[in-house]
């Protein structure tokens, strides 16, 4: 996917505009979801992360957004202390 091999260049703008455009399109798309998920992760932007796993959790329960979520609180609270 065009937008992982972005990522894995730490192209993010370019990601996160690709990924912009493509949940525009296509809004249950849970692994676009993801992918957003672990742009923000990578930028310590725990928050947003939180928000886009938890869409992609929701649209798919049993897909890798279940882990990531409970590793992303980790990180939030960490980050409170």
């Amino acid at each position: 996917m065009e937008i992982e091999a972005l990522m894995r260049e730490g192209r993010n703008e370019e990601a996160h505009s690709s990924l912009s455009a493509l949940l525009k399109k296509e809004p249950n798309n849970s692994y676009a979801w993801y992918l957003l998920g672990n742009l923000y992760s990578r930028q310590q932007l725990f928050r947003e992360a939180l928000e886009a796993y938890n869409n992609a959790k929701l649209l798919e329960p049993e897909g890798p957004a279940a882990s990531a979520v409970d590793w992303v609180v980790e990180q939030m609270s960490g980050e409170a202390l």
